[in-house]
């Protein structure tokens, strides 16, 4: 188990990285996120999060990723993601409001997401996914440690 994610789960002191080009979308979640004492980075596109995640590989437990990002599609970050070694487990929830048809859903989890929510979200279905996924990481990081 990384050091990291030991000392997260220990203290629930999980960082989770968002990434959305509307400024107030990413300010929402992370108003959500920081009334559950989450820590949190922001990206405004696929670039960034790569870099936050390089930067903090140890350190980001959950990524929360809009699917029309400027530059390139979220489901290219997704499977870019899925590619690096150091990031392949993390979880990612997949948020749109744009590709809302239950086909993106698919496509979104062969690209790599494990999970798929439209906006507008209602709030509590939106933290009850998070910490869902956030729980899935813990299990799998005691499951490594067995």
């Amino acid at each position: 188990m990384a050091k990291g994610t030991e000392k997260a789960i220990k203290e629930k002191k999980y960082s989770i990285l968002i990434v959305d080009d509307e400024a107030p979308v990413r300010r929402l979640i992370d108003c959500l996120l920081k009334e559950m004492e989450y820590n949190t980075h922001q990206a405004s596109n696929g670039d960034e999060a790569i870099e936050i995640l390089k930067k903090n590989h140890n350190n980001v437990h959950l990524i929360i990723m809009d699917l029309l990002l400027p530059g390139k599609h979220g489901l290219d970050i997704c499977s870019k993601i899925r590619a690096m070694d150091n990031f392949r487990d993390i979880p990612i929830l997949v948020i749109t409001a744009v590709y809302t048809k239950s086909k993106y859903n698919y496509q979104s989890r062969e690209y790599g997401a494990d999970a798929f929510m439209t906006k507008p979200f209602d709030n509590d279905a939106f933290m009850a996914q998070v910490s869902r996924l956030l729980s899935l990481n813990e299990e799998e990081e005691f499951c490594v440690a067995e």
